[in-house]
């Protein structure tokens, strides 16, 4: 058997969304929501930190809008909570040994391509840095009713691990093997990252990673097409999410963020290619962020950034793919856009 071609894969950076400093951004501008939908009595999810998550049901906690946030409650009184579907963490690793995540993690469509093998745990560190994916996960798939932590947006769903974000640099070949591991075990793929958010650099996807994104919209999900949720970036001001080739991508659904009070976000970017925004850190105080899963069974309320809108987005898509499991790629796109608040566009 002949060799047909080679390429040697350099290295380049990508980064995590959500652990920049926070800057306070001049101009914030308030968004106007009308219309919110008056929930039918619902009984409230037991598990802990359900009060934290404003985003879940806003009661007005830390300063927020009353009714500000993503309505599934709607959806869970009706009974979808995501069953049969899989969402996929692209990240530094998933903790699936957490009390909130062992029971809904799907080892099979799981991989680590940081060291090779099937076992997405993150790589420890002093300052937890290797979390992002496990609060990521909890976000959307954290269990219900359990005493543990917070509730996921679809905490019926299974989550995989992909860990691809955990190595000195990337190259074509991880992040293409990653958006294309088992397209037909995985429904959504979540991204919470990206080139650096420094508002001089211009990067998107390589020859691989762009043809694997292709093939899974094209074939994956058994030919309904997968659908890639991207985190548009946390560079304010200064940059512009049409620069990330990722987020701009008309393969992906880009999500920015939005406060309690229905303001952006100071570290939010602005560009055409933004589909929508889910929340992210509560009001202007940087502590009150999204409560979710950490690290070894902990819990956090601190997980902010367009890191944790993009989850968020995946965990709604979650629900209407068990809705409608016929949903393809551009559906979901489309529905995505018919079903948002039109603000301050």
């Amino acid at each position: 058997m002949s060799v047909r071609r080679v390429v040697q894969q350099t290295g380049f950076s990508r980064q995590k969304r959500g652990f920049r400093p926070l800057r306070q951004r001049r101009g914030y501008k308030p968004l106007r929501v009308e219309n919110l939908v008056e929930l039918e009595p619902h009984k409230d999810p037991t598990d802990p930190f359900f009060k934290y998550q404003w985003y879940l049901k806003n009661t007005g906690q830390n300063g927020g809008k009353p009714k500000l946030d993503l309505n599934v409650e709607a959806a869970w009184a009706q009974g979808i909570t995501g069953r049969n579907v899989t969402t996929a963490i692209m990240d530094d690793g998933v903790d699936y040994m957490h009390p909130d995540l062992r029971e809904r993690f799907n080892a099979e469509a799981s991989y680590d391509f940081s060291s090779n093998d099937p076992f997405p745990y993150p790589r420890y560190t002093d300052d937890w840095f290797n979390s992002h994916g496990t609060r990521c996960a909890g976000e959307v798939s954290a269990a219900r009713d359990n005493g543990v932590c917070g509730v996921g947006i679809a905490y019926n769903s299974r989550v995989a691990g992909i860990r691809m974000l955990d190595q000195p640099y990337m190259t074509d070949l991880i992040e293409a093997n990653s958006m294309g591991h088992e397209p037909n075990l995985i429904d959504i793929y979540s991204a919470s990252w990206g080139p650096t958010d420094d508002g001089e650099t211009v990067d998107g996807p390589r020859n691989a990673t762009m043809r694997a994104i292709v093939r899974g919209v094209n074939e994956g999900r058994h030919g309904l097409g997968n659908i890639y949720v991207w985190a548009s970036g946390d560079g304010g001001e200064d940059d512009d999410c049409n620069c990330d080739g990722y987020a701009a991508s008309m393969w992906t659904i880009s999500i920015n963020s939005a406060i309690n009070d229905g303001e952006n976000a100071h570290y939010d970017e602005s560009c055409s290619s933004t589909i929508a925004s889910t929340f992210s850190n509560g009001a202007k105080d940087p502590t009150t962020g999204v409560a979710t899963t950490d690290l070894y069974g902990q819990c956090t309320k601190t997980h902010s950034g367009t890191s944790a809108a993009a989850p968020e987005a995946a965990g709604v898509f979650a629900l209407a793919l068990e809705a409608n499991p016929r949903l393809t790629w551009r559906d979901v796109q489309h529905l995505t856009v018919l079903t948002s608040k039109r603000n301050s566009l």
